[in-house]
Formats: structure tokens, C-alpha cells, sequence
């Protein structure tokens, strides 16, 4: 399985559920990074690593022209079912190789599309779309809050070590190519020294939690964490009895971040950050 396989592979299958149990979550922290990308009236925009479109349909009414990218044909075929404005047009591509124009776009917001992807050829790719003084505006996640490490650490406690075929193929996929993104892009230094050689001036970079994200109860958060395809399908993979037990230890555990009224608070950390095409 090559690497732009497996992204597909990993997009393709969860597309459904990430619209139903992602989206909802992810989606106040989206509303504010339109807010912080700050779009004018005249922009033509691209949503890098749309997804389902979230981040395309929230830019719509602030932008000129918005064009939506992901390389998942089954993320793009959901947003295309969705409702959206008459400026949001879709694109299947790989940010690698983007068949865009050069300097078409002079708003390019990437919210944690760029993970999968290697910086060298990502950055320049989208350095040769943007406009000269155009903007870049990229969230990614930060360092994963302790609730974050503890579930995915109940996961791997309850996975099983032949789990068959298919999550051994997946295992393998994701082993073979992991992700050059995060090993490479670490704090804010990384962060200024990529853009800045990649041709792009910095206007702000942070690691931040911008949103405080309250949700009814951890079962959401649960969906949530269980809705990406590796997780999902190692799930998927457990015989009944070990299932059981895994959502019995994960339930008991999220137990104890809700607070007195059932609800769970959770506030993740993200890298977010602004730069010019120069």
C-alpha cells in the first residue's frame, strides 16, 4: 500500500462518520479559526484538506470564491450531498501536485490538512497557488491532553495482536509511512523556520487552546476518538468480549473528566499559524 493509497484509504471509509460524529465536535474550533484567518469579501480561497467541506462552507460567506481540495473521492462525494453556497466548488487533487494556476488563490486555510502531507513539497506547492502577499493560514494539532493519551492508550491495551487481515494491512500502511508532517513541524520554531525558507513571511504563530469545546456527554467525545478509520476499524477487528471490556474501561475512564452535570470539557491544543506569500 503506497502512502497516497493509504490516505485515501484512511479518508474514504470514515467519511460518513466523520460528518456525523467529527464535524459536530470540531466545529466550534473551526468557527473560530475563520474567524482567525480574518477572510475579506475579495478573497479567492482554498480549503486545503476539506474533508466534508466544514471549513468550506464556514469560509463561504466571507470569501469572493471558495474552492475545496482533498484527495478522498468519499470525503468530497459527502460534501457534495451537503447544502452549500454557490461560491464552494470542489476539487479532487493531491496537495503534492495541485492543478491550480499559479498565484489563483490569495487565501489558503489548511486546518489539520497538512498532517499527512511532506512540508517540502506541500509548502512549495502552495506557495506557487497563493498570490504574492497573499495568506496562509494553517491549523495542526499540538501535544495530544492527557485524556487524548489515555484513550488511545486503553485502545492499544484491548487491541488484538492478530487482528486479521484488513487491520494488519492498515498497520502495516500506517508503520511503512508515518507521518513526516508532525516529525518535522514540532513547536513554533519548526513551524517559522519551514515557512520562512518555503518563501512565506510570518505574521503570527502560536501554540494555543483557543476553544474550551463542552460537549453533553463523554460519549460524544467517545464517537468522536472512535470515528477515525484506525481506530474504527481496530475496533471493529476485537471479538465481542474484548469489545465489551474495552468500552467498559474507556467509559470508566472518560468518567472521570465529566464534570458534576454529566458534561465533558475538553480543550485541545493546536499550532495556529498566519504567513504572506512573499
Amino acid at each position: 500500500m503506497d502512502r497516497l493509497r493509504l490516505i485515501q484509504l484512511l479518508f474514504d471509509e470514515s467519511a460518513a462518520r466523520y460528518e456525523r460524529d467529527i464535524v459536530p465536535v470540531l466545529a466550534p474550533l473551526t468557527a473560530d479559526l475563520i474567524a482567525y484567518a480574518a477572510p475579506q469579501p475579495t478573497d479567492r480561497a482554498l480549503d486545503v484538506g476539506t474533508g466534508t467541506g466544514l471549513v468550506a462552507r464556514l469560509l463561504a460567506p466571507y470569501a469572493r470564491q471558495v474552492i475545496g481540495l482533498d484527495i478522498s473521492a468519499g470525503a468530497l462525494h459527502t460534501a457534495r450531498h451537503i447544502p452549500t453556497a454557490h461560491n464552494v466548488h470542489y476539487l479532487r487533487a493531491d496537495i503534492h501536485d495541485l492543478p491550480l494556476a499559479a498565484a489563483r488563490v490569495t487565501l489558503a486555510v489548511a486546518s489539520f490538512g497538512l498532517n499527512a502531507t511532506d512540508p517540502a513539497r506541500s509548502l512549495r506547492a502552495l506557495r506557487h497557488v497563493i498570490a504574492p502577499g497573499g495568506r496562509l493560514v494553517i491549523q495542526e494539532w499540538g501535544p495530544a491532553a492527557p485524556v487524548d493519551l489515555a484513550l488511545d492508550e486503553a485502545l492499544a491495551d484491548h487491541a488484538l495482536d492478530e487482528p486479521g487481515e484488513r487491520v494488519e494491512r492498515l498497520r502495516a500502511g500506517i508503520a511503512a509511512h508515518p507521518a513526516r508532517w508532525q516529525d518535522q513541524l514540532q513547536d513554533v520554531d519548526d513551524y517559522t523556520d519551514w515557512l520562512e525558507d518555503s518563501g512565506f513571511a510570518i505574521e503570527a504563530a502560536a501554540e494555543t487552546a483557543p476553544v474550551t469545546i463542552r460537549l453533553p456527554a463523554p460519549e460524544v467525545y467517545l464517537r468522536f476518538k472512535l470515528a477515525w478509520t484506525d481506530r474504527f476499524e481496530e475496533v471493529q477487528a476485537m471479538d465481542v468480549c474484548t469489545r465489551a471490556d474495552f468500552y467498559t474501561a474507556a467509559r470508566s475512564l472518560l468518567a472521570r473528566y465529566a464534570g458534576p452535570d454529566g458534561a465533558f470539557v475538553w480543550q485541545p491544543v493546536v499550532f495556529r499559524v498566519t504567513a504572506r506569500r512573499r
